[in-house]
């Protein structure tokens, strides 16, 4: 399991603990739909559903 920290559009910040072989979108469904967001990691936008994620990174969910 690794920690992932979650930043939401409703400035929601949120600890996640999920598998090692998780992407964004494993980490930013976890409470928040997709639809109509940008997903970054570490800051830079990604493809959510192919970028994976590693121990301590964040994830953020904006509005478009």
């Amino acid at each position: 399991m690794i920690t992932v920290t979650l930043l939401g559009p409703d400035k929601g910040q949120s600890t996640v603990e999920i598998s090692q072989d998780a992407t964004v979108r494993d980490v930013a469904t976890s409470k928040y739909h997709l639809f109509g967001r940008v997903t970054k990691r570490n800051g830079l936008s990604v493809v959510p559903f192919t970028t994976a994620v590693v121990d301590g990174d964040t994830v953020t969910i904006e509005n478009k």
